[in-house]
């Protein structure tokens, strides 16, 4: 990946699974399959241990644009 995909990018229901998922550990049930492979797809998410986890360019993608 050259960069980050931003907000623009997601859906916004889509951008709402990542902010569930950006402050650590869920369940993977939380959000809706679909989600979930479009996310991993974009690097910002990653399955693991069971559940879901943010990678660190999901954190920041979810930060920026929380601050705007």
């Amino acid at each position: 990946m050259n960069r980050f995909p931003g907000a623009n990018e997601l859906s916004s229901a889509e951008f709402s699974s990542l902010l569930l998922v950006a402050p650590g550990f869920i369940s993977s049930g939380a959000i809706s399959k679909a989600h979930q492979v479009r996310l991993v797809q974009l690097g910002l998410i990653q399955r693991a241990l069971g559940g879901l986890l943010p990678t660190p360019a999901g954190r920041m993608v979810a930060r920026i644009q929380i601050g705007r």
